[in-house]
C-alpha cells in the first residue's frame, strides 16, 4: 500500500533486533524492562527528530512482541514466520498510519482513524499483538484526534498504539495525556561518522555529512553527497567573495541567496562549521575533529586573518540570521545585514 491509502498501512520494517538500533539505549532500556515485567503501555509517545530510531524501535518492538522464539535478551529471533513476515513488510499486526494525500497538505484524517477503529474490534490476526504507528502524529487533523482519543481511552487488549512526533507541543493535549512519553536523542556526530565509514564514506566525507545531519543517521543517508561539496565550494567562495567586495556585491550576495530558503539554510550551516573550525584549530584540536578536514590547508591558512574574537562575532551574526529567519523576518533584509557584518563593514 502507498501512504496516500485510506487504510492502515504495513510498511517495511527498518530493523527486527533492538540491538541495531544505534545511541537510544535509554528507551530501549525502558521498553525492554516493561516487556519483561509485564508493563507494556498501551499507547507511547516517540519524541525525537526523524532519523534516530524512532520507526526501527516500533517495528523492533512489534516484532519481539509477535516473535514465536524471542531470545532470552529481549530480542526477535529472526527466523519465525511472524519475524519474516515484519521483515518483509507483509505483517497484518504491522500498521503505520501516515498522511494521505488526498488533503492539501497531506494529513492523517478522521476516515483512516475509523477505519484503524474498526480493526481494533477484532484480535490480531496473528493471534499477538496488534503495533499501530501514526507518523507523524503532528499531522493528525482535530477531528481524527478526537477519534482516535476514544480507542486511547478505552484500548483495546493486545494492542500498542505508537504516536511519533518531534515535540510534545506539536500534538494536541489530550493525546499526549493518555500516553507515555519515551524520548530519542539526537545522535552523537562521532556515531553517525562511524556508521558513515562503515558503509564505505571516506573520513572526511563522513565527517562533514555527520555534522550537517542534526544527529539524524536517517538525513546523513539521504544526504546527497555530490550536491553538498558544491554548496560547500560555492559557501566558501562567497565567504571570500563577502571580504573582497564593495557594498555593491554585499547587496547582490544577499538578493542572490534570498531567492531559496534550502539554499540560505545550507549556508548558514556551512558557514557557522567553517568557523567553529577556526576555533577549533586555534585551541591546538585535532584535525579529526573538523567538519571541513578535507579542507584542513585551507583553514590553515586562513588562520592568521581569523583571531578568535573575529570567529565568535561571525557566528555570532550567523547564529542571529537563523533567528531572524525563524521568526519571519524579511529574508534579504536579514541576508543585507548578515553580509555586511560577515564582510567586517
Amino acid at each position: 500500500m502507498t501512504s496516500s491509502d485510506r487504510t492502515p498501512q504495513t510498511e517495511v520494517a527498518p530493523t527486527l533486533f533492538f540491538r541495531e538500533i544505534l545511541g537510544q539505549e535509554r528507551a530501549l532500556g525502558y521498553l525492554k524492562t516493561a516487556l519483561r515485567q509485564g508493563r507494556l503501555a498501551h499507547a507511547y509517545l516517540f519524541l525525537g527528530p526523524e532519523g534516530v530510531g524512532r520507526a526501527a524501535t516500533a517495528a523492533a518492538l512489534a516484532a519481539r512482541l509477535n516473535c514465536a522464539q524471542p531470545t532470552s535478551g529481549d530480542e526477535a529471533c529472526g527466523r519465525c514466520p511472524s519475524c519474516k513476515r515484519l521483515a518483509a513488510g507483509t505483517h497484518p499486526d504491522f500498521l503505520v498510519i501516515r498522511p494521505t494525500s488526498k488533503e492539501r497538505p497531506p494529513k492523517i484524517v478522521i476516515d483512516q482513524i475509523r477505519e484503524f477503529r474498526k480493526l481494533t474490534a477484532y484480535p490480531p490476526v496473528g493471534g499477538g499483538w496488534r503495533v499501530a504507528v501514526f507518523k507523524p502524529a503532528a499531522d493528525i487533523k482535530a477531528e481524527a484526534a478526537n477519534a482516535l482519543l476514544k480507542t486511547l481511552e478505552e484500548p483495546p487488549p493486545q494492542h500498542v498504539i505508537i504516536l511519533a512526533a518531534g515535540q510534545e507541543s506539536d500534538l494536541f493535549p489530550t493525546l499526549v495525556s493518555r500516553c507515555q512519553k519515551l524520548a530519542f536523542a539526537p545522535l552523537p556526530a562521532s556515531l553517525i561518522q562511524g556508521e558513515l565509514e562503515k558503509r564505505g564514506r571516506p573520513p572526511a566525507q563522513a565527517a562533514l555529512v555527520a555534522a550537517l545531519s542534526g544527529g539524524s543517521l536517517g538525513k546523513a543517508l539521504d544526504l546527497d553527497l555530490e550536491h553538498l561539496l558544491a554548496q560547500r565550494d560555492q559557501v566558501l567562495a562567497d565567504l571570500k567573495g563577502l571580504a573582497e567586495q564593495g557594498d555593491t556585491g554585499v547587496l547582490d550576495w544577499a538578493q542572490r541567496l534570498a531567492k531559496s530558503r534550502p539554499e540560505t539554510d545550507a549556508f548558514l550551516l556551512l558557514a557557522e562549521l567553517w568557523y567553529r573550525d577556526l576555533l577549533l584549530l586555534q585551541a591546538g584540536a585535532w584535525p579529526e575533529l573538523l567538519a571541513h578536514q578535507d579542507r584542513l590547508a585551507e583553514l590553515t591558512a586562513a588562520l592568521p586573518a581569523s583571531p578568535p574574537g573575529l570567529c565568535f562575532a561571525r557566528l555570532a551574526a550567523l547564529a542571529q540570521a537563523q533567528r531572524q529567519l525563524a521568526a519571519n523576518l524579511n529574508p534579504e533584509l536579514t541576508l543585507n545585514m548578515l553580509g555586511f557584518r560577515l564582510a567586517g563593514k
